[in-house]
């Protein structure tokens, strides 16, 4: 009863009219809900939210090129489409492997975590997170370009891409177990200054605890000879 009006909606609206970010912000909550109920309208939406995200990065680039001939874009589009890849992620779980093979979301994402724009990087690291815990395999052969990304976001200054990046490094760890170790010197450091930092909010404190932790699990011995730097905060 719900989706027909809503598939009807997405139907009917352009890209570039903005009614879309309540529709995909809706889209997102029920993928989530539906769970593998969404699949049989995964697909479109998938790929819309991919070509959303991909004609965004075009027009940036032109307008990077080209200031004077080619305003730069809405990057509302762009984030909204990368929140409800999340949704979808996280609804499907590793039912949306076969729309991540068939895509090339990974060098978008790539793109959109470089972005100068906070809220940009704040929902790739989202997404990164989610498609990390549904199906790591697609992910795994980026982690030597994505990780230097991670640990230089790893500024409390902005907050919730902080918290994101730091709950996608702790995501991240758990998949790649013992081969983590050589990424540790990228964000250990960083993630013992944030637990040590006086006024960190409360949720960035636990994601970053949690993460500190999984990076003990995984690696012990590339972590324990720092124990005494985050031990009581932790």
């Amino acid at each position: 009863m719900l989706m027909p009006p809503l598939i009807e909606k997405w139907n009917t609206l352009r890209d570039e009219d903005k009614d879309l970010f309540p529709l995909l912000e809706c889209l997102s909550s029920v993928a989530t809900a539906l769970q593998s109920g969404f699949l049989p309208y995964s697909e479109p939406v998938y790929q819309r939210c991919v070509s959303l995200t991909e004609s965004t990065l075009a027009q940036i680039q032109a307008s990077n090129q080209n200031p004077d001939q080619v305003e730069p874009p809405d990057k509302d589009f762009m984030i909204v489409a990368l929140d409800l890849l999340s949704g979808l992620a996280e609804g499907l779980e590793s039912y949306i492997e076969g729309l991540v093979a068939r895509s090339n979301i990974m060098s978008l994402l790539y793109q959109c975590m470089q972005d100068t724009m906070p809220e940009v990087r704040q929902s790739s690291f989202a997404l990164l997170g989610d498609l990390t815990k549904a199906c790591f395999q697609h992910v795994k052969p980026c982690i030597p370009d994505f990780l230097p990304i991670l640990g230089q976001n790893l500024n409390p200054e902005f907050i919730s891409v902080c918290n994101n990046a730091t709950w996608a490094i702790g995501e991240i760890s758990i998949q790649m177990g013992s081969s983590m170790a050589e990424y540790i010197p990228l964000v250990l450091n960083q993630l013992i200054e944030i637990i040590n930092r006086p006024n960190t909010p409360k949720t960035l404190l636990e994601n970053t605890a949690i993460t500190i932790g999984r990076l003990g699990f995984v690696c012990p011995e590339d972590v324990a000879p720092m124990l005494p730097h985050f031990i009581r905060q932790w």
